[in-house]
């Protein structure tokens, strides 16, 4: 009788704790596009985020756009910074992309960025009731869409640099787990 209490209050315990990482789990969404070539990504940069800072603790573009290269030390893939990119175009086109426009800032960015890298990664996010970063890969000479990656914050989840490098870093794992999953396939 005694044992049979102790296997009860142990099954309880663990579908409390079961159920409490399903609870806590990101909601998250991978997609490859049809036809893209994922094992064909070695040096992936880092385009400037499309954010706008809605909370005064929320982490401001400049800091998000360092946490998403910061986040890539999780990747095997070789990650370059925003700003080396947009160095690179200083130095060779005479454009300092940090200085135009967020559109002309782009158009110069997805024209000059093929020089340094093979593909580009463009975060999105979304502050609404629940923070959403929208991942985007694309070829960097032609600009197609190679990959996406979506995660939703939870409730509890704040604007925070913790949780925005949590969300950056499941990017990474995703996409290296992609890119793994490609290359077993084709052989």
């Amino acid at each position: 009788m005694f044992m049979k209490k102790i296997v009860q209050m142990l099954l309880v315990a663990c579908m409390v704790i079961l159920s409490t990482q399903v609870a806590f789990a990101n909601s998250d969404k991978t997609t490859i596009q049809e036809g893209a070539d994922l094992t064909s990504i070695h040096r992936l940069a880092v385009a400037s985020p499309l954010y706008m800072q809605v909370e005064e603790k929320a982490p401001s573009k400049a800091i998000l756009t360092q946490i998403i290269y910061d986040s890539s030390r999780v990747s095997k893939l070789n990650v370059i910074s925003y700003d080396a990119v947009a160095e690179g175009i200083k130095m060779t086109s005479n454009v300092d992309v940090k200085s135009l426009d967020r559109r002309q800032a782009a158009k110069e960015y997805r024209a000059g960025v093929a020089k340094y890298a093979d593909s580009y990664v463009l975060v999105t996010v979304a502050n609404n009731s629940r923070t959403q970063f929208f991942f985007d890969v694309y070829k960097a000479d032609t600009n197609q869409l190679l990959y996406t990656y979506q995660i939703q914050a939870n409730r509890s989840e704040g604007d925070t640099v913790s949780t925005y490098t949590n969300f950056c870093e499941q990017l990474y794992k995703h996409l290296d787990r992609s890119i793994e999953e490609q290359q077993k396939s084709k052989k």
